[in-house]
């Protein structure tokens, strides 16, 4: 073999192997969580719980005037003791009619004008010092607070579901001072509107719930999503929530699960769904916000978090720090393509197809039983399925929409800018709608599809 084909050769199996790792751990990952999200599981929690606790739902808001009637009705339409929960919507730098709207609802506003930190992780801060303390216009004396966004269609039972799994196997006398954090299933409202908010749908069905089912049941920590959070007045007051971050929820999972060693635990009857975007200008704004986020966290936090898991022989640090690492299905799947399309070349160039085809092929394989396995273990609808088919288009938009020229740049300078950006809105009926489940209700076993 001459000496620069054999330099080529040896550089071939360096990117092939380096490629096949990342393909292979990654989906290997995910499929072990999808197959242990279709573990059947007795239903957990105590039956006595579910409509004494007393809880304060908080809203954060942003110039919301299109959705905040019909999530406050949706919310007046829970399941539960009415003196038992009491709402509180955080008007934060509103220049719109979100304030008159709440307050014509009887629905208590916190006013907050604070145009250098601008964002709901502030808004979330300066709330919860008012809610938190004994006395005071804004003080409450409840035992648990969620937290739901502002265009967002709430479960009648949610608070049932929410009360039950908080409090699971703890005596009513200790659950003044028990410290938990848990996380609802947060989906999509709507789902018919396009062929992108279907596709979301499909995402949101794999990344909120099938991967939540799986941590939760192999017991690691499922993280905050944002939206149908709920914790303990015990847990905030000893692990004040921080707002300056743009991934403030994800940080303040991760900081429960790194300094106190508390895991986010999952209801996943507890549903709450949200709109999401339905033409490509919508999704511009909503992905470049979330994108910077993740790569941020990737940037400063995945890697010292999965050192300190090894360091510490702590899996539940170790899978935090991969749920950080793997990237988003579009981008597993551009990984997958491309090293089947690599093992292609080696093929051309005469190495043996056995080592270099058949290997991607078995992952790619591999890649569609999670998303489809996935979707079935979520119950998705079948608008999710078919806007499947859609997937790869979105994939190369949004590959266009990262690396477009000048906008890298204006992301790195952005990179620190904590400021609300509200993804453009539709307007939504303010009739409470039914919402057993954003895809097909599961069965009577917690936990089960």
């Amino acid at each position: 073999m001459f000496p620069v084909q054999a330099a080529v050769t040896t550089l071939f199996w360096a990117v092939y192997l380096i490629l096949g790792v990342v393909v292979v751990s990654c989906v290997g990952y995910l499929l072990t969580l999808m197959i242990s999200a279709t573990r059947r599981r007795k239903p957990v929690g105590n039956a006595s719980v579910g409509n004494e606790e007393k809880f304060t739902i908080v809203i954060p808001a942003h110039n919301e005037e299109m959705v905040i009637g019909a999530t406050l009705n949706s919310l007046k339409a829970l399941d539960y003791r009415a003196d038992r929960f009491h709402i509180v919507v955080i008007a934060d730098n509103c220049t719109d009619a979100t304030i008159s709207i709440v307050r014509a609802m009887s629905v208590q506003v916190m006013e907050r004008n604070n145009l250098e930190q601008r964002g709901k992780g502030y808004a979330l801060e300066w709330a919860f010092r008012s809610l938190l303390v004994d006395t005071g216009e804004f003080s409450s004396d409840a035992d648990a607070f969620v937290i739901v966004d502002a265009d967002t269609i709430v479960a009648p039972d949610f608070l049932r579901e929410i009360s039950r799994r908080l409090w699971k196997n703890v005596a009513p006398a200790q659950r003044r001072e028990y410290q938990a954090a848990l996380q609802g299933r947060y989906g999509v409202l709507n789902t018919s509107d396009s062929w992108r908010s279907a596709l979301m749908t499909a995402a949101f069905d794999l990344v909120n719930h099938v991967k939540p089912l799986g941590r939760d049941y192999l017991g690691f920590s499922v993280g905050l999503k944002g939206n149908g959070m709920a914790f303990t007045r015990a847990l905030l007051l000893n692990s004040p929530w921080q707002g300056s971050s743009i991934t403030e929820d994800i940080d303040y999972g991760l900081d429960l699960l790194q300094n106190r060693g508390i895991a986010v635990g999952y209801a996943p009857k507890a549903i709450v769904t949200a709109q999401m975007p339905v033409t490509a200008k919508q999704s511009e704004s909503q992905r470049e916000r979330w994108e910077r986020g993740r790569y941020k966290l990737m940037r400063q936090r995945a890697i010292p978090l999965l050192g300190e898991g090894i360091r510490r022989g702590n899996f539940r640090l170790i899978d935090a720090a991969l749920d950080l690492l793997i990237p988003p299905l579009a981008e597993l799947f551009a990984l997958c393509a491309a090293w089947l399309v690599l093992g292609l070349i080696g093929w051309f160039l005469g190495l043996n197809p056995v080592m270099t085809v058949v290997p991607p092929i078995i992952a790619f394989i591999a890649y569609i039983c999670y998303v489809l396995g996935g979707l079935k273990v979520a119950g998705a609808r079948p608008e999710a399925y078919s806007a499947l088919l859609r997937a790869p288009g979105y994939a190369l938009w949004k590959f266009a929409l990262l690396f477009a020229p000048g906008r890298r740049k204006a992301q790195t300078a952005g990179a620190d800018a904590e400021e609300w950006v509200r993804t453009e809105r539709t307007a939504m009926p303010t009739q409470p709608t039914s919402t057993s489940s954003p895809s097909t209700p599961p069965s009577s076993s917690e936990g089960t599809p």
